[in-house]
């Protein structure tokens, strides 16, 4: 038994692993046993005292045919492609014949002449393209300020004299040719008739002047919409909101400042002229003379109070105001006292452009044109044409009892805010030698003294 196991194994392992020994059939050709010839039935009795085995499901048929022997691949005879090589078609041989150029003779070489080089001069060093900016000193920056400010204001008082001049001699010239008499034209009534028309046409050259000079200053960009914003306290350069307290109180001061020229200036003035034998004569002689015309009225009550503070607290200190607000004050104020060019009407003036330039500082633009308007045409010419029409004592009573009230009122009002007023200067102040700086200016002393040499050569007559 054992020697036959042995030659099968050695038969076997002669064969391929996946073919059965010979006389056997593979596993999967044996017959299998189904579910039916293993089950048998059990008696109900015993069926449930007896473990029953699980039920054994239907193997798949053995195949019909041998299982196929994948270690012996079947192979397939293809016969081999028609090949036929590609039939090159012969290309004739061309003979290479060069192009017959035309034989060309060289030129003969020229030598150029030599050219003349003329002596050339010694590079010089170019200057650079940007020039580092010189810095100024604090004190050479207040100078130039300050005297670019008093040169604005000189050459519009040379433009109202040029343009005022020029008027006066086309309106008289005009005149002779309608064949008014000479003697009439070159009058002072005919002078004092036409000094209002004259002034106007002035102040129309002034503005045109300081359009141009100063056409970029932040002082004409939305100037109505920034009075408008200045009537409600919202303006850019004003924050405070006036009232009517505040109104009347400046008022106040403006006409307390007419009792220094009532009361102190002009008895001042008549001392003085009359140790030398003079006769003092003011810009308000000629004003009240010319008072009668309309033109006048215009120029003195509306049109020149609001060219006066466009120039002085419109232009002039909002540029001085970044050396210091109390400075810009003070110093648009004398310059506006200087150009008046009158002794006793620029020291009046000097008073009044404090009170003006505060109001502008601190309330807007807007509030101090009110103010002079106020001043200049209610009290200077208003309240005085309602005097004249009183009685002689009336006038007396009513014009010096105001003048009393006025002068006391501020007094008293200076006196009680004197510390307020002194603190506000403290805060306001501007750095040590900006006051120095600014008398220091060249433009500014000029025109101060053009303005006092005008003032007395203008403001007395001998007797």
């Amino acid at each position: 038994m054992s020697n036959q196991s042995d030659d099968a194994d050695k038969t076997c392992t002669n064969r391929p692993e996946h073919v059965a020994p010979t006389g056997q059939q593979p596993p999967m050709m044996q017959p299998q046993q189904t579910a039916r010839q293993e089950y048998q039935q059990v008696p109900p009795a015993q069926a449930s005292a007896q473990p029953q085995p699980y039920p054994q499901f239907p193997q798949p048929a053995a195949p019909a045919a041998p299982y196929p022997n994948s270690a012996y691949p079947v192979q397939i005879q293809v016969p081999p492609y028609p090949y036929q090589p590609y039939q090159y078609q012969a290309v004739p041989p061309q003979s290479y014949q060069p192009y017959p150029y035309p034989p060309q003779a060289a030129p003969p070489y020229q030598q150029a002449p030599p050219y003349p080089y003329p002596p050339q001069p010694m590079p010089q060093a170019q200057q650079p393209a940007w020039i580092p900016r010189r810095f100024l000193t604090y004190a050479q920056q207040v100078r130039r300020a300050v005297g670019r400010e008093a040169r604005l204001v000189l050459f519009y008082c040379v433009v109202m004299t040029a343009v005022a001049l020029v008027a006066q001699m086309t309106i008289a010239t005009v005149m002779i040719l309608q064949g008014t008499p000479e003697s009439e034209v070159f009058s002072d009534a005919f002078s004092n008739r036409i000094s209002g028309a004259v002034s106007l046409i002035a102040l129309v050259g002034c503005a045109i002047y300081l359009a141009l000079m100063r056409s970029q200053d932040p002082l004409w960009r939305g100037l109505p919409h920034e009075l408008r914003l200045e009537l409600t306290g919202s303006g850019e350069r004003a924050h405070r909101k006036m009232t009517p307290v505040v109104f009347l109180l400046a008022i106040m001061l403006i006409l307390g400042a007419s009792d220094v020229y009532t009361f102190i200036l002009e008895p001042a003035l008549d001392w003085l002229s009359g140790l030398f034998d003079l006769q003092p004569s003011t810009a308000m002689d000629s004003i009240d003379a010319s008072m009668g015309t309309l033109a006048m009225v215009l120029y003195a009550g509306f049109f020149g109070p609001i060219m006066e503070e466009l120039l002085f607290r419109g232009l002039v200190m909002p540029a001085l105001a970044k050396y210091g607000k109390v400075f810009s004050i003070v110093t648009s104020a004398v310059l506006f006292g200087f150009f008046h060019t009158d002794l006793l009407q620029g020291t009046y003036a000097i008073l009044v452009g404090l009170v003006l330039g505060y109001i502008a500082a601190e309330y807007g633009l807007v509030w101090s044109i009110a103010l002079h308007i106020t001043n200049n045409f209610v009290f200077s010419d208003l309240f005085s044409r309602l005097l004249t029409v009183m009685p002689e004592n009336a006038q007396n009573i009513v014009g010096y009892g105001l003048y009393i009230a006025v002068g006391v009122g501020s007094l008293l009002y200076l006196v009680l805010r004197f510390r307020d007023i002194r603190g506000y200067m403290k805060a306001n102040r501007s750095p040590q030698g900006t006051v120095a700086a600014c008398w220091n200016s060249p433009w500014f002393l000029v025109f101060l003294g053009l303005s006092l040499l005008f003032a007395f050569v203008t403001g007395f007559t001998a007797v």
